[in-house]
């Protein structure tokens, strides 16, 4: 409006500023214009560390979205799934604390095991809400209710970024540790989706501020509509791991695969029936 602004406004611009100064110590931080905001803020390049005559490389890609307060984030019309329930790059919610010039961060990894479940592993959720400071009791926190929507708890913080870590540069290292392991899984977990290797990895436990240990869980996620998509990966990784104990003859006096051997050639032979595309990388199977 001209002359002035909405107050509410106001503040989650500041937000917004206070997040984007806080992110420049540990990633190269793009601001996503006004009039291209879909629901990201910033896209960053995670900074690694230095190289040569101290330049600083360029890591993970990750997006932000930066947030006042520590509130839910809620996803119910149509379009707003579609796009929550399709990420292609790891999504960290980070609230900014103004009276502290600090911000608190959050993973969003286990938004993809609600995604990949559905709700109760039925029909897709109808609405998805993002939980930050909620944390669950029973793993991987997703909670579906009975309305049909889930609740993705994202529980407590993993980092707290606060100025004056900004400037200090052992700091900022420790920093970018800790978001390097949560950015990693989150992209395993993305890619795997898409390649079609229904397993959701994510850590049972962990501590804020700490780089991610042990243990991790697994969640296997199956649907009749990944028959085809299983089929390719199947016929492709006996094929890989063929050519692998090909290129490697000592090992294949080692167990298991001393004995596995006869029961992979056979797979294969079945396989190129299956899918005579793989014909050519599996080569002969008279040796």
């Amino acid at each position: 409006m001209p002359g002035g602004r909405a107050r509410s406004f106001r503040l989650g611009d500041r937000s917004e500023l206070l997040v984007e100064h806080l992110l420049a110590g540990v990633a190269f931080t793009t601001r996503v214009p006004r009039q291209e905001d879909i629901g990201i803020d910033f896209m960053c390049s995670l900074i690694t560390g230095s190289h040569g005559a101290g330049l600083i490389k360029a890591g993970p890609f990750f997006s932000v979205q930066a947030k006042s307060a520590p509130e839910p984030v809620v996803y119910q019309k149509p379009h707003e799934l579609e796009w929550i329930m399709h990420q292609e790059n790891p999504l960290l919610i980070c609230v900014a604390d103004r009276g502290a010039s600090a911000m608190d961060v959050y993973s969003t990894w286990n938004l993809i095991c609600a995604v990949q479940g559905g709700w109760n592993g039925q029909a897709p959720a109808s609405r998805i809400t993002l939980c930050p400071g909620e944390s669950p009791n029973d793993w991987p926190g997703v909670r579906n209710n009975p309305d049909g929507s889930q609740d993705v708890l994202l529980g407590k913080p993993i980092i707290r970024v606060a100025h004056d870590h900004v400037f200090d540069e052992n700091r900022t290292k420790e920093i970018a540790e800790v978001l390097e392991g949560w950015v990693a899984i989150d992209r395993e977990n993305i890619v795997n989706r898409h390649a079609g290797l229904n397993w959701v990895v994510g850590p049972q436990t962990y501590e804020t501020g700490r780089s991610l240990g042990g243990p991790h869980g697994g969640i296997f996620y199956w649907n009749p509509q990944n028959l085809e998509k299983s089929q390719v990966n199947l016929g492709r990784s006996a094929t890989a791991l063929w050519r692998v104990l090909q290129s490697l003859p000592e090992q294949r006096a080692m167990e298991p695969w001393k004995t596995g051997l006869p029961r992979l050639k056979e797979l294969l032979q079945w396989l190129r029936q299956v899918d005579p595309n793989l014909a050519v990388f599996i080569g002969s199977l008279d040796n």
